[in-house]
């Protein structure tokens, strides 16, 4: 990270943040004093480095021991240590080779080795003394830790454990577990503190806080050791030889000097010593567990480093396999959403209008983790959650159904359409699905920009701290806050690629669905089609024999009236005159269905005299009624009407068959008449059996009948059905109205109603 003032803190003047990111922090040419290094090349086994401290460890100073061999810088004791050398693996970091006193001292040290760029890196660090069972007792205090936490439930029980116990374990005053996201920031996801320190719970930091470069020796190490935030880094010096190329990658050396800017960092907080241990997943560094002591420096010994080190590496397995279980019940979840949804959509007749439902708008809501959700199916519009308000909405979904081919997904919307920055607080990252590119058809879910979704810790109104005596802005976490704040806005959580694949694969199944539904109306179609033309030939059959025995009938009658007309009486010749009529109202009424049948012309409207029809209508019945004694009531004249003239006789034919027919009552009647309306109301009524209120829907479908118990059928329930039809071809409609027991009224128009009735 970039330089500091020579008071060690990090201010907004003195700071490149742009900087971060090519620091080399690999390439320190500096170590921390708590140790010694030495650099040994391989092929001459002569140290081409020593730190300036190094008297202090091996006896020796720099300049006695630069260009010397390493035994006669070491002694005897590292002829000795070069089995030990040979055998272990040495390219992946420090590893603990002896524990030795040098040149007689009594003061043991530890001795590391680690090969890096063709050298041998050796570094040397203070044996402490150790107490009797110490390390014993360290590691069963480590196992029921780790017991204890693999019997957590879910990612961040986890991790609350783990911060505590840490805590306890390393003695730190706080301890935090700190999670990266895909750009490089992150966020405190679990703290454990001192009662009376700042929390940083829930704060987001940008990327620089923690560059690329630190991070990638996070990932290299599994301990981190910096005992004292103000120490006085010890420079690496070097030998004048052709074998020395450049300075020493110390990526791996864990006395590495760190980044000015991080020391710095960390007194702005009153940090005055760290150890971090990162957490691994699949190979990539997922985040970070951060000690940090404010009290004073704190040294950890080797053998605490290592349990810490063991603990690390567990603590990433443990994490990795809570991380996969949660999102396997996220995925299984997601999956049966998915599944529930389908079968939903599957099972309507209108995909659409199914969208619009509460419960495809649940599952919508359970398929991915959003905080709105917008289904838009032509002009109808429905959300749920958080959502713009309906005109920025529009614009919003205008703009994603250009896009959405069939899926689009953005996390920064207003970076692509900078109207959007009006609806950043609910819709700056939309995922969105058009499954059917030849309708109407849109599914959003939407996210907020990352600021306004903040679990805030701590106070936050005030992000910057600044200095009272030189004014001053420091760079601490609140301040890294308000940086993070600035970078993400027009920002959303990403789209995972899980999320993206659900909403691709519910675009292909909706498609899929509306697929199969066109293919099956195509079959439909298709057998409709054959059927029709098979209907057509036996409706041609079957009317040519209809009207075949029609015309025998009206020979026969009228053969009658010549021959025995002046026998009959004048009942007997009324009786054959209906008979006549009747005949030809039949033919011409089979004429008008048959071409009707055949999809010719509209039957011709004309203007008919409605009382002159229902008079015709009464004929067939006349010697029924005057058996029964019915009672016919017309208590005003029904007028005129357009329509088809045999078709509205078969209308008043039907009613008023029915209305004779289903009628229990000693003194039975029927009334025909009309009430006034826009359009006028015709009506039947009788006073017979009525019509149950579940039957009175029923009653107009093909083949219903009505029957009581003691009642007698006499059709085979296809007039209601067909009087239906005839009225909806005038543009009318047919209802009843009726209560069992006390007779039933039969309403209808012949003109489009816009008065509403309860059938």
């Amino acid at each position: 990270m970039g330089g500091a003032d020579s008071g060690g803190i990090v201010t907004a003047r003195n700071v490149d943040l742009s900087s971060c990111d090519r620091e080399l922090v690999q390439y320190p040419e500096a170590i921390q004093p708590h140790g010694a290094m030495l650099t040994v090349d391989e092929q001459s086994d002569r140290v081409l480095h020593a730190s300036a401290n190094c008297a202090a460890f091996i006896g020796k100073p720099p300049e006695a021991v630069i260009g010397a061999p390493i035994a006669a810088v070491l002694g005897a004791g590292w002829h000795e240590l070069l089995g030990s050398l040979h055998r272990m693996p040495l390219d992946s970091g420090p590893v603990n080779i002896a524990r030795e006193s040098f040149l007689g001292s009594d003061q043991g040290w530890h001795l590391f080795a680690h090969r890096c760029g063709g050298l041998i890196i050796l570094e040397f660090e203070k044996a402490e003394p150790e107490a009797a069972g110490t390390t014993s007792n360290l590691y069963s205090e480590v196992r029921a830790d780790l017991a204890a936490l693999q019997a957590t439930e879910g990612v961040q029980a986890f991790f609350d454990l783990a911060v505590e116990r840490i805590r306890a374990f390393t003695g730190y005053d706080r301890v935090m577990a700190y999670r990266f996201a895909e750009d490089g920031s992150g966020q405190v996801i679990a703290e454990a503190r001192r009662d009376d320190l700042e929390p940083y719970l829930g704060l987001h930091y940008p990327a620089t806080d923690i560059p690329a470069p630190a991070r990638r020796l996070f990932a290299l190490s599994w301990v981190r050791h910096l005992p004292d935030v103000g120490y006085t880094p010890v420079p690496l010096l070097a030998a004048k030889s052709p074998l020395v190329t450049g300075p020493v990658d110390m990526s791996f050396a864990s006395l590495r000097s760190v980044s000015v800017m991080y020391t710095g960092y960390l007194k702005n907080m009153g940090v005055q010593s760290t150890l971090v241990m990162p957490l691994v997943k699949e190979g990539r560094l997922w985040g970070l567990i951060s000690a940090m002591h404010h009290a004073a420096p704190r040294h950890i010994s080797h053998q605490m480093r290592m349990a810490a080190e063991f603990l690390a590496h567990t603590l990433s397995l443990l994490m990795s396999a809570k991380e996969d279980a949660e999102q396997f019940e996220r995925s299984s979840a997601r999956k049966a959403a998915a599944e529930a949804l389908t079968r939903l959509l599957d099972s309507e007749a209108d995909i659409g209008a199914a969208l619009h439902a509460a419960g495809a708008l649940d599952l919508l809501s359970a398929l991915i983790d959003a905080g709105g959700v917008v289904v838009q199916t032509g002009d109808e519009v429905t959300t749920r959650g958080e959502a713009p308000a309906a005109g920025p909405l529009h614009e919003l979904t205008t703009w994603l159904r250009e896009r959405a081919r069939p899926v689009f997904a953005t996390d920064r919307l207003p970076n692509l359409d900078p109207a959007a920055q009006a609806v950043a607080s609910q819709a700056s990252g939309v995922l969105a699905l058009r499954p059917l590119p030849d309708q109407p058809m849109l599914i959003a879910w939407l996210r907020p920009e990352q600021i306004e979704d903040v679990q805030w810790a701590g106070d936050p109104r005030k992000p910057v701290e600044i200095s009272e005596a030189d004014g001053m802005q420091r760079l601490r976490p609140r301040n890294s806050f308000a940086l993070w704040k600035e970078s993400v806005q027009g920002r959303a959580v990403p789209w995972r690629d899980d999320e993206k694949d659900a909403a691709t694969r519910l675009a292909a199944a909706i498609a899929e669905i509306a697929a199969a539904r066109k293919g099956r109306i195509e079959r439909i179609n298709r057998a409709l089609d054959a059927s029709h033309s098979e209907l057509s030939r036996y409706t041609d059959v079957a009317s040519a024999e209809l009207k075949e025995h029609l015309r025998g009938i009206h020979h026969l009658t009228t053969s009658l009236r010549r021959r025995q007309g002046e026998v009959l009486d004048e009942e007997g010749r009324q009786q054959v005159a209906t008979i006549l009529k009747l005949t030809q109202r039949m033919d011409a009424l089979v004429d008008a269905l048959l071409d009707r049948s055949r999809g010719g012309s509209e039957a011709a409207s004309e203007t008919i005299d409605l009382d002159a029809v229902v008079d015709d209508a009464l004929a067939p019945f006349a010697r029924r009624i005057a058996e029964d004694r019915i009672d016919v009531r017309r208590p005003m004249r029904l007028g005129t009407a357009q329509g088809h003239r045999e078709w509205i006789g078969e209308v008043f034919t039907n009613l008023i068959g029915n209305a004779i027919r289903y009628n229990d009552k000693p003194e039975r009647w029927i009334e025909i008449g009309v009430e006034d309306g826009s359009p006028p109301r015709y009506y039947v009524r009788d006073n017979g059996i009525g019509i149950a209120d579940t039957d009175q829907q029923l009653v107009f479908q093909m083949f219903h009948r009505v029957d009581q118990p003691e009642q007698k059928a006499e059709g085979v329930g296809v007039g209601l059905a067909m009087t239906r039809r005839i009225v909806a071809h005038h543009g009318g409609r047919i209802w009843v109205q009726s209560r069992l027991g006390e007779g039933a009224t039969f309403y209808f128009t012949l003109a489009p109603d816009e008065e509403r009735h309860d059938a």
